[in-house]
């Protein structure tokens, strides 16, 4: 038995605690990967909430533009109706009205027909 403990005392321990210190590496970088994944994956989910509210902005704002279009669209209308009200009657500045009208019609010309506009 003592032959057994001198021939262990006399091996070399660098192969187990190299071992040892190997493990111990592997451990902290898994724990740091963790880490690092579980920042990433927080991010990641705030990032995607942003994103939803911002989409939930983009289509306010469009209803809004839409909503801003029909009401446009009503009162081009009600002009255009008080216009030709306004050159049926006697004694008007025809040369006023025929300003107007162009006016209007440049301004339908760079408008999508699709929105109201006419063709150049």
């Amino acid at each position: 038995a003592k032959v057994q403990l001198d021939a262990h005392l006399a091996e070399d321990p660098l192969p187990l605690r190299r071992a040892k210190i190997t493990q111990e590496a592997a451990v902290k970088k898994a724990e740091r990967a963790t880490k690092a994944a579980a920042e990433a994956t927080a991010a990641s989910e705030a990032a995607a909430a942003e994103a939803a509210k911002a989409t939930q902005r983009s289509l306010d704002a469009k209803q809004a533009a839409e909503d801003a279009v029909q009401a446009a669209h009503v009162e081009v209308k009600a002009a255009e109706d008080y216009l030709q009200e306004v050159k049926s009657k006697p004694g008007q500045a025809f040369g006023a009205i025929w300003w107007i009208e162009r006016e209007l019609i440049e301004a339908k010309k760079y408008m999508p027909t699709s929105k109201g506009g006419i063709a150049k």
